[in-house]
């Protein structure tokens, strides 16, 4: 049998370092949308072949942000809107823009997409 090997692209063959857990496909989030992963822990917002993730906490309330699954963005999905109060971030930085949190931002998770695969850079698992 064939040993397969942690953390390497099935596409490519390129091995990430250990440090990396693969989230998903790219094609897994459509374009200007957001996803939910490990039971909502994290979610990633995808913007052309840029991913961007955080935690998903509010930095006011410190309750999740979306009230459905996979629901993290404002109608228009120009921003990251919090279900609880109302607060919006901006998708790029996490920064808040709007709500009861001025000066805060959300927690981003670090991760870059390699060969059309988004890649952790921490276990948030844990």
């Amino acid at each position: 049998p064939a040993t397969t090997i942690p953390n390497r692209c099935a596409k490519t063959g390129l091995v990430m370092p250990k440090n990396r857990q693969l989230l998903c496909i790219l094609d897994d989030i459509s374009d200007g949308g957001a996803m939910g992963f490990w039971g909502d822990k994290i979610f990633a917002v995808r913007q052309g072949t840029r991913i961007f993730a955080y935690k998903n906490q509010c930095p006011h309330a410190g309750t999740p942000l979306n009230w459905m699954p996979d629901r993290f963005l404002t109608a228009d999905k120009a921003q990251i809107i919090c279900a609880t109060h109302g607060a919006r971030f901006k998708i790029e930085s996490g920064a808040c823009l709007a709500g009861p949190c001025p000066g805060q931002q959300l927690t981003s998770v670090p991760c870059e997409v390699v060969e059309d695969q988004v890649w952790l850079t921490l276990d948030v698992r844990r």
